[in-house]
């Protein structure tokens, strides 16, 4: 009697942990896919972005007064590309960006301002230019560095953006382009600049300041940047050219 008494307590308490197990490992399951899902549904919510400001630009090139600013406005928290907390100046040298100190000034949004497109045919990338290089500029587009020249100007003009693993993002096929193909750039005041490509390389992040300065040329050229999943991440892909027709 106490025997079977005592079996029965045991399929009792088999039968709970076995309960509790089938119950951790829906929920393990579960929390897998999700995990699994966030990063594709960050991508379409952050390429729709990207479309809607490519759109935005497209409307403010088209429109008849050129002298209107062209801003778009996009949430603060969202949308996040990993490691953009590095930029493009590595992790351990000066020049790192702080995204609190960014992120913390805001209201919940922030506004970019447009000043063009970008457009290399040769790996079908056309995504919006803003003016500033910073960690939500790069979330929508490219940035423009600041301390380089405008498009146009005689030296330095350089371009940044992200090295997305999602093919045709970004700058995701830079590394594609060639010598020869053309890098064309249309302003919100309708003028556009076309450069040829004639310089590829790879160099170190710690080189990348002075590479990207507006000094670095005295004629007027274009330097596109992007990572590398190289090195740690430490190199950078660097393609420049110089300008070979202006319709300003």
């Amino acid at each position: 009697m106490r025997d079977s008494i005592h079996k029965q307590k045991l399929k009792k308490k088999r039968r709970r942990i076995n309960n509790v197990l089938l119950i951790v490992s829906i929920v393990l399951c579960i929390a897998g896919i999700a995990l699994l899902l966030v990063d594709p549904i960050k991508n379409k919510m952050r390429k729709k972005a990207v479309n809607e400001g490519l759109s935005a630009i497209e409307s403010q090139i088209n429109s008849t007064d050129p002298n209107v600013e062209m801003t778009f406005v996009v949430p603060v928290n969202g949308n996040e590309i990993e490691g953009e907390g590095y930029d493009y100046f590595g992790d351990d040298i000066e020049g790192t960006v702080n995204i609190e100190d960014e992120l913390s000034a805001s209201d919940g949004y922030a506004t970019l301002n447009g000043i063009g497109i970008i457009d290399i045919e040769s790996i079908e990338c056309r995504i919006p230019v803003w003016d500033e290089a910073t960690v939500l500029s790069l979330r929508y587009g490219a940035g423009h560095y600041p301390d380089s020249v405008m498009p146009g100007e005689n030296g330095n003009c350089s371009i940044l953006a992200h090295h997305m693993r999602e093919t045709g993002s970004m700058f995701n096929r830079l590394d594609e382009v060639q010598y020869g193909d053309l890098v064309r750039l249309e302003m919100v005041d309708g003028n556009v600049y076309t450069y040829e490509v004639d310089t590829i390389e790879i160099i170190s992040a710690e080189e990348l300041d002075a590479r990207i300065a507006g000094s670095y040329y005295s004629d007027a050229r274009i330097t596109l940047v992007t990572c590398t999943y190289t090195a740690n991440g430490k190199m950078r892909l660097i393609v420049s050219g110089s300008l070979v027709d202006d319709q300003g």
